[in-house]
């Protein structure tokens, strides 16, 4: 469980990082490479369960929560970084992210703090189905 907790914490720090670059980027009227950005947080997952050594059901596990680690700890770093309430979603039409245009038909236009609280709670689930494992 340590492991685990660990690596989430890893993922934590590297989405703080990924924030960084993109707010910058978003300051300088840059584009924001999603799909380069999703491929290293995919890798970055990769290589931690690798390091990990956890059987296929953990990894799955594992998966599961670094995504709704990532909607947390990287959308909302964000928003405040570029000054926005910390449950902003993309009011573009369609958004340029798959992410965002994923979220808008699933959930709608439901408030950023309802789409939080999904992810948080799927965070969760994972945990306690980890901790009863």
């Amino acid at each position: 469980m340590i492991t685990y907790l660990i690596m989430h914490a890893l993922l934590v720090g590297f989405n703080l990082l990924n924030v960084k670059h993109d707010a910058y980027r978003i300051t300088k009227h840059k584009a924001i490479a999603h799909g380069l950005n999703f491929g290293v947080f995919t890798l970055f997952c990769a290589l931690l369960c690798l390091l990990s050594r956890w059987n296929v059901g953990v990894i799955t596990l594992f998966s599961v929560s670094a995504f709704f680690n990532r909607q947390l700890s990287f959308d909302i770093p964000l928003n405040l970084r570029r000054k926005l309430p910390w449950y902003y979603q993309s009011t573009a039409n369609p958004p340029k992210a798959l992410m965002d245009r994923i979220e808008r038909k699933i959930f709608g236009n439901l408030s950023g703090k309802w789409i939080a609280t999904v992810y948080a709670a799927g965070w969760l689930i994972c945990l306690l189905i980890k901790t009863f494992l």
